[in-house]
């Protein structure tokens, strides 16, 4: 195999400049299309770097990248078959700089010097004969070694062959300790991903894995750090910029941070540069760790990197979606887990994917960093979605369980997709990749408590909050009345959980002859208004307000605010009602009281029918006016 390299890149070596551009494009289309996971670490990785470019540019960017990962790949191989006349024709040194090198061999103390990962990166091994100075010091490049022994002993001999000292990064400090105490340079590829070992610093306002070497270095032996950037003219072409870096020389952590904010300007400042960087490596590897815990290890620079930039954005290395439930009341029980998930990264940038009508009731809350609505119902309802996939989320939570859902999460993509796994619906594991099993019994946990479970399963925990909520809004009551009662007496998506007509009037008529300055709210969707209607007729209008079907989500929860009690069905406007703190007699009989009662802090009090279990199944129509009315009595004295 080691012979079939040196073929190929004679070979490679002596093809014309044009024909080697076209096998670029050839071997870079045919990669983009056998390789989509890692074109989406491409497109992924430049939508957070430039978010506020269009997808033109980013898939631009992104098949030129792949073009000029081809000419890196081609140029490792052909690169130890030049001759010296076309290493010097095509990779040149100015004259300025090569004032900056002649310094250097004069000098005794030898230097550092940081190389980012672009396409002609290679002209650093030929940096010898491309100075042509016999003066030069001895020179060393820190390298990751290939596990193929074919490969490692090609690129090893013919990157040695110009003069340049590879450097295992094994042991590449004490390697790099003896040549820089012999007055040599030592060069390293700053910009790759140091693992875990490495130093969190801060690039394009993420998190990475830094070297720490550099600053070793310096801090032991104090020589000179230079940046080298081998800019790119065209196929094999380079023009190669030298400059000393500047940095806090009292404080040597600051090199990685100024070589990082170097490398981040040149790749904002032109297509030709950006496209020209190795955005396939996935430098951003540390987005998928817990940043929660960085502030709990003494490799943390994150911080001092912020301030060294001069940034004050927060930190978002990690973009999760999820998608919230359909039903009003199902949206408010997921709100602790929304609470959850946002405090178990601090580096999250949330979106909630919901229904058009909880779009604005989401903003309102300020719990996620975006909020976007489904597309409508129709033909081209999952062509409209496949616009989501363009943000280039991390993680896909998906709070529903149904097919449209699961479709939904296999449009959406990402790396990494999290439901619940439904016994009854064994084809979801098609579509979600982690699913977590409930091994509780149907109906004995909450749905609020599973969807915890399950997100803690997956490494997002943090403290429960079932604090409730209030916004600003006028809550003063009409002066004309002591009491205001807010009641919701339908359930627009099952009318066997209502409490019937009968009751409810006989239960306004003790609250009325009890408590002689009270003004009554009546909520509900419009699939309600003609029960309300019927209930409103024996009141006077100016005792009871039918709002049901006239309010948003918003102007609901306005109206509550006002209100002293909410007496409710188990429905959405009740779990509402409990979110934003309102004292609250909730009715249950025929649903299940543990799985969908209410989850926020505040009074609440559950009247269920003589020997009704906490699981439901009796009908709400047995719930007698009397318990009622002394919880009525409990709360508003």
């Amino acid at each position: 195999m080691y012979y079939v390299l040196v073929v190929l890149g004679y070979i490679l070596a002596h093809l014309p400049v044009c024909v080697v551009r076209g096998l670029c494009v050839l071997c870079g289309s045919i990669a983009m299309l056998l390789l989509p996971a890692r074109r989406r670490v491409v497109m992924s990785n430049l939508h957070h770097a430039f978010p506020n470019k269009d997808l033109l540019w980013h898939k631009k960017i992104c098949t030129e990248n792949f073009y000029r990962l081809i000419e890196l790949g081609l140029l490792n191989l052909a690169g130890a078959f030049f001759s010296d006349e076309r290493i010097k024709s095509n990779f040149k040194l100015h004259r300025k700089y090569r004032e900056i090198v002649d310094k250097i061999a004069a000098s005794e103390k030898g230097a550092i010097v940081l190389v980012p990962h672009f396409t002609t990166m290679e002209a650093m091994t030929f940096f010898p004969t491309i100075v042509d100075n016999q003066d030069l010091p001895d020179i060393g490049v820190v390298y990751r070694p290939f596990a193929e022994a074919y490969l490692e002993k090609f690129i090893k001999k013919t990157r040695e062959r110009f003069g340049i000292r590879l450097i295992s990064r094994k042991n590449g400090f004490f390697e790099a300790m003896k040549i820089l105490r012999s007055g040599g340079v030592v060069s390293l590829f700053f910009d790759q991903n140091a693992g875990e070992s490495g130093y969190r610093t801060l690039f394009f306002n993420r998190v990475v894995f830094s070297t720490d070497l550099p600053n070793l270095l310096y801090a032991k032996f104090k020589v000179p750090v230079y940046f080298l950037y081998p800019r790119r003219l065209g196929v094999w072409r380079t023009s190669i910029v030298l400059k000393r870096l500047k940095f806090d020389e009292n404080n040597p952590k600051t090199i990685i941070f100024a070589a990082n904010k170097y490398l981040e300007n040149i790749l904002k400042g032109s297509d030709w540069a950006c496209a020209d960087w190795l955005w396939a490596h996935d430098r951003w590897k540390a987005s998928t760790v817990d940043v929660s815990k960085l502030g709990k290890t003494k490799r943390n620079w994150t911080k001092e990197s912020k301030a060294y930039l001069f940034s004050r954005d927060r930190i978002k290395n990690f973009r999760m979606l999820v998608r919230m439930p359909n039903w009003l009341g199902d949206v408010v029980m997921a709100i602790p887990v929304l609470r959850m998930l946002r405090a178990s990264r601090d580096d999250m940038d949330l979106t909630l994917l919901c229904q058009q009508q909880f779009v604005d009731f989401l903003k309102a809350l300020k719990i996620a960093d975006n909020v976007i609505p489904l597309p409508e119902k129709k033909m081209s309802y999952f062509f409209n979605l496949s616009a989501v996939k363009n943000s280039y989320y991390d993680v896909h939570v998906s709070l529903v369980n149904s097919l449209r859902g699961d479709l939904e999460t296999f449009t959406v993509n990402c790396p990494r997709k999290i439901g619940i796994d439904t016994k009854n619906r064994s084809y979801r594991k098609f579509f979600i990749g982690d699913l977590y099993t409930n091994y509780f019994d149907v109906g004995s946990v909450h749905q609020t408590k599973l969807w915890q479970n399950m997100i803690e399963k997956f490494g997002f925990s943090a403290d429960e909050n079932f604090s409730t909520f209030r916004f600003c809004v006028d809550a003063r009551k009409p002066l004309t009345y002591k009491y205001s009662i807010g009641i919701i007496c339908g359930s627009a998506n099952n009318p066997y959980k209502r409490w019937p007509t009968e009751l409810w009037k006989a239960l306004l008529w003790r609250i009325f002859d009890r408590y002689h300055s009270v003004h009554v709210n009546l909520y509900g969707a419009k699939a309600d208004v003609v029960f309300t209607n019927e209930l409103a007729a024996f009141f006077s209008r100016t005792a009871i307000s039918n709002l049901a079907g006239r309010t948003t989500i918003l102007e609901l929860v306005e109206y509550m605010q006002k209100d002293d009690l909410v007496i409710a069905i188990d429905t959405g406007g009740m779990h509402v009602a409990n979110m934003f703190g309102r004292p609250l007699v909730c009715l249950y009989g025929a649903t299940n009281y543990v799985a969908t009662g209410p989850v926020f802090d505040g009074q609440t009090l559950i009247i269920r029918p003589d020997g009704c279990p906490l699981k439901g199944g009796f009908p709400t129509e047995d719930i007698r006016i009397e318990p009622v009315f002394k919880a009525v009595q409990a709360i508003l004295g």
